[in-house]
């Protein structure tokens, strides 16, 4: 399974909102310093996660990004969400019949393939869900992502 590279991110700016050492709400100028990136990638995951209800901003001189759960509540289907979105991975294209004669057995086929599709990634999700964040979060590992 292929993930944006979003993904990745997203986790690393979750783990930062949560880390004693930043306090309070940060800045994406802040975010976007500590992890080495741009303003504007970091502003695109920093919107997805908004968008998830993973985090939350708010303006002025105060203002900056926070966590709206505690971490052993946010899990990796909840960056999964926010990240790549809660549509179905595979969507039948119906090409089989540009050549194939039956197309109520072609599509019975189809319906069992997508079927399938679509409970080995609701099995895949349920893994994800079961991955808590805070697992990643102690001194060591926040450290040695930042």
């Amino acid at each position: 399974m292929k993930f944006k590279e979003s993904f990745e991110g997203a986790i690393c700016i979750v783990l930062l909102l949560a880390n004693d050492r930043y306090p309070g709400k940060i800045s994406s100028n802040e975010i976007s310093t500590i992890m080495h990136s741009s303003n504007a990638y970091t502003k695109k995951i920093l919107a997805n996660l908004v968008r998830g209800n993973v985090i939350a901003s708010d303006t002025g001189k105060n203002g900056g990004y926070y966590l709206l759960k505690d971490m052993n509540q946010l899990s990796l289907l909840d960056i999964y969400h926010a990240t790549e979105g809660s549509d179905k991975s595979y969507h039948p294209k119906h090409m089989a019949d540009n050549f194939l004669e039956g197309a109520n057995d072609i599509r019975a086929k189809e319906y069992e393939v997508a079927h399938f599709m679509e409970n080995a990634e609701n099995e895949y999700l349920q893994i994800l869900d079961t991955y808590k964040l805070s697992r990643l979060v102690n001194e060591k590992s926040v450290e040695a992502l930042l």
